[in-house]
């Protein structure tokens, strides 16, 4: 679908005022092109995201009548736009601050991929350690029926069929087909290899991810939550972080769903089986990169507990695109770990294959009906999958989702959502850091984790992200600082959230409501203070805590403003990346939606095996946790099968 000349006026537009001509880095956005590369990639996105983008710039265009410009945007000279944006970044109003906030990142995302300015910023796309002698070939892409292709509706059979084929969902059907059991996988996304991971990083988030990365929680404030939409899930577009369960979360999750046997000694034999598998190692100083040693530096500073990530690699270089699908093969995402065991055990992968609903007979689940896409995600025809045993993967978002399509799963479905928000906080040093080389994500301060955050060390390439988004300023401001690029560092927070959301069904469709609440708003102010203090005892220059009124901090006796000001939930921008818990286990059906072993209650046959089991939130990444969980309940399909 294309977009309208008044929109494609206004991406430009915006993107000239953002980033105008001039300063460290030279080219405009109009020599960078950035509107007509906003024009491109907005015209391919999914509806949703089209209509996303639409509001923001309907209210780009509005906005200035209600200030002392007392026109559209549109009519404003460049001089005006640019104050006018300057006056909505430092607006005390979270829906102005968030409709430049959003068109800012994909201006800046475009900007980037600029060869001139990425030349600029010192940005090469080559890996930290330099990769000598022969790697081992580049995996094809797994074998898939490809939804539409046939042309026709399709039925199949199979002793399981798997919905979703990332963390859980991967698990599940290698564990199964090793087991002797005939497994089918429905997959929404499509397949991949390392040559869909050589382009810039925008065009791979466009593809990836679900809603184009643009999915977003609605409530005060709206969260950023990107979901991968991709044959192995968002294994193939996270950042591979690995942590086991904490053993007092666990005891924590024994107590409040009544399972006894979710204890550490159960779950150890589980984790130590997928770690094997996928090879987590913590990231070594050859690739670990400025931007981790930096935070490594502050927290040896501050005497505070430290430690390198642990994650799935094989041969890893630091290519620092871990999101965006590594371009080595390095990570061992779904597509190069369990899904190609399950293959070769005799399962089969239906990509481009989107579950409607859950057949049942006699109360039991026996199947899934579901719809074949053509290429551009439209519903073509129907496939039909028999089986005796169904799995839901999905995630925390779309296995929910399925159960209230379906009509199952009773009146906790969807409810109990946890997401673990969390801010960006980047720092400028006097040195070159290049925080973008190295592993993305690799060092962690876990020193506040019982206090309900973890700092997690990360920088992705340049222009995308929380650590581009939090760079404060519009035109000359905005151009100045990303002339320092190359001397920032980046981290995020993972916020264990008290705070619970929920997945409903609106036309068909997901829509994620979550109001942060005030433990956590707290929670998220203390995680920008620690990291601003780290950044100041690493030797920072400045610290940008991405809090509106405050947008630069210049000595550690400042960051106490961080915590003493009267900051809303509103007022905090914030991203996540761990939806969980939306259909919990638990031993009492009134408030969990499966049993222990992933069952859900009172329809035989049905089980869930991802995100959603958690009864609470893991207080980490919880890929580890997903995984172990997933071999929990394919131990117990197959026991029920002996």
């Amino acid at each position: 679908m294309s977009v309208s000349p008044h929109q494609r006026t206004l991406l430009a537009a915006f993107a000239q005022a953002i980033l105008p001509p001039g300063g460290l880095v030279a080219p405009g956005a109009d020599e960078a092109r950035v509107g007509e590369k906003l024009t491109r990639v907005v015209a391919e996105f999914s509806p949703f995201s089209r209509r996303l983008v639409g509001a923001l710039l309907a209210g780009l265009e509005l906005s200035p009548l209600a200030s002392r410009h007392l026109r559209p945007f549109s009519w404003l000279s460049p001089e005006a736009q640019q104050q006018h944006l300057a006056a909505c970044e430092a607006s005390s109003f979270a829906l102005t601050r968030e409709m430049v906030s959003g068109l800012k990142a994909l201006a800046v995302m475009a900007y980037c991929t600029d060869e001139r300015v990425a030349a600029l910023l010192g940005y090469d796309r080559k890996p930290y350690k330099p990769v000598t002698g022969e790697r081992a070939a580049a995996a094809g892409r797994l074998e898939c029926v490809m939804g539409a292709e046939g042309n026709r509706d399709v039925e199949d059979a199979a002793d399981v069929c798997v919905v979703g084929s990332g963390a859980g969902g991967a698990v599940v059907a290698a564990e199964l087909a090793e087991g002797g059991l005939s497994v089918i996988i429905l997959e929404e996304g499509l397949p991949v290899s390392r040559a869909d991971f050589q382009s810039p990083a925008m065009d791979r988030v466009v593809r990836l991810y679900r809603d184009n990365g643009l999915t977003t929680t609605l409530g005060a404030p709206p969260i950023s939550l990107p979901m991968g939409k991709v044959v192995g899930g968002t294994t193939v577009v996270n950042s591979g972080t690995c942590f086991r369960t904490p053993e007092r979360v666990l005891s924590e999750w024994q107590k409040e769903s009544g399972l006894a046997d979710l204890n550490p000694e159960q779950m150890a034999p589980l984790f130590e089986r997928v770690e094997r598998a996928l090879n987590v190692t913590p990231v070594s100083d050859d690739i670990m990169g400025r931007n981790g040693e930096i935070l490594r530096q502050g927290a040896e500073q501050l005497g505070l507990s430290h430690r390198p990530i642990a994650r799935p690699v094989r041969d890893c270089h630091g290519s620092g695109e871990c999101a965006f699908g590594c371009p080595l093969d390095a990570k061992q995402a779904m597509h190069l770990s369990y899904l190609p065991r399950a293959t070769a055990a005799g399962a089969r992968i239906y990509a481009g294959t989107r579950a409607e609903k859950i057949i049942t007979a006699n109360g039991q689940a026996v199947g899934v009906r579901a719809g074949l896409l053509d290429e551009r995600g439209a519903r073509r025809h129907t496939l039909t999958i028999r089986a005796k045993r169904v799995v839901l993967a999905a995630g925390a978002i779309y296995t929910p989702l399925l159960l209230m399509r379906s009509g199952m799963g009773g009146g906790q479905v969807g409810r109990n959502l946890h997401i673990h928000p969390g801010s960006g906080v980047t720092a400028l040093f006097d040195e070159e850091l290049f925080g973008w080389k190295g592993v993305m994500q690799s060092y962690a301060v876990d020193a506040r984790l019982d206090d309900g955050y973890l700092l997690l060390a990360t920088f992705p390439p340049p222009g995308v992200g929380y650590s581009a988004g939090a760079v404060p300023g519009v035109g000359s401001a905005l151009k100045e600082r990303l002339g320092q690029y190359n001397r920032m560092a980046a981290l995020g927070s993972v916020v264990s959230d008290t705070t619970t959301g929920r997945v409903r069904a609106v036309g068909g469709s997901p829509v994620i409501t979550y109001n942060l609440n005030d433990v956590d708003r707290r929670r998220v102010l203390d995680s920008i203070a620690l990291a601003a203090r780290l950044y100041f005892a690493a030797g920072a220059r400045e610290v940008y805590p991405g809090l509106p009124g405050l947008a630069v901090l210049r000595s550690a006796s400042e960051v106490e403003h961080v915590t003493t000001g009267r900051w809303r939930a509103s007022d905090l921008k914030l991203s996540a990346y761990h939806p969980m818990g939306a259909c919990r286990m638990g031993s009492d059906p009134r408030i969990s939606v499966t049993d222990g072993e992933g069952r859900v209650h009172n329809v035989p046959g049905l089980y869930v095996a991802d995100a959603s089991l958690m009864p609470g939130s893991t207080a980490v990444n919880p890929q580890m946790t997903i995984m172990a969980l997933a071999t929990r309940v394919a131990r117990k399909i197959l026991e029920t099968q002996a």
